[in-house]
């Protein structure tokens, strides 16, 4: 992987996976059998400081059988992206390409029947927070325990990371500023401001 779209900042991986939280939970048998779920997944610290993600999936999705006997396990999140073209610089001598955010985590999940309400109650809360009328949990409370024991809870401990943040670094300073004056994604801009932030004072 180039180095320089490795992650820039300590919180990078922290703010992907807040921003994007339902990415893909793969997990790989000896045999090779793949099962693969899109799953919401929220990040909270213990007290060792470890990233530890939090999640819940249906009791009957095989991955729980599967995760019970294998826990570890790969996280893919998908962040903003944007094809990016040539017609945008004053310099058109380029070649297209693609700009973007990902990351690549390997995890140990642990399934726990007593994480299902936290787990159900921090993404609503994560998710419906900043809302004008926010939604809580206790308006649906004559449903919720059937609800509830629909699915179960779990944690991701990371392992390892393997992120990729592909956001025109490896470009002279105009060429930034003209990728960003064309991009549509106020997130995919903040991403590329970020990580060209000592840069992009400089005359190219």
């Amino acid at each position: 992987m180039n180095s320089s779209y490795a992650s820039s900042f300590p919180g990078d991986i922290t703010a992907l996976v807040t921003a994007c939280p339902l990415a893909w939970l793969v997990s790989i048998d000896p045999a090779g059998e793949i099962l693969s779920s899109q799953l919401p997944l929220i990040p909270f610290r213990p007290e060792n400081g470890a990233m530890v993600l939090l999640g819940h999936m249906a009791r009957t999705n095989p991955l729980a059988a599967r995760l019970r006997n294998q826990p570890r396990a790969a996280i893919l999140f998908q962040g903003p992206n944007a094809y990016v073209s040539p017609s945008w610089y004053t310099d058109r001598d380029s070649a297209p390409t693609w700009i973007y955010v990902n990351a690549t985590l390997t995890a140990d999940i642990t399934i726990r029947d007593d994480l299902t309400d936290r787990a159900v109650n921090l993404l609503v809360h994560r998710m419906e927070q900043g809302r004008p009328d926010r939604w809580r949990v206790a308006e649906i409370g004559h449903r919720y325990a059937a609800l509830r024991d629909r699915v179960i809870g779990f944690t991701a401990t990371i392992a390892k990371v393997d992120a990729r943040f592909k956001l025109a670094q490896d470009e002279p300073p105009a060429v930034v500023h003209e990728t960003i004056a064309h991009l549509a994604d106020e997130g995919l801009i903040r991403w590329v401001e970020t990580a060209n932030a000592e840069r992009l004072g400089e005359v190219s």
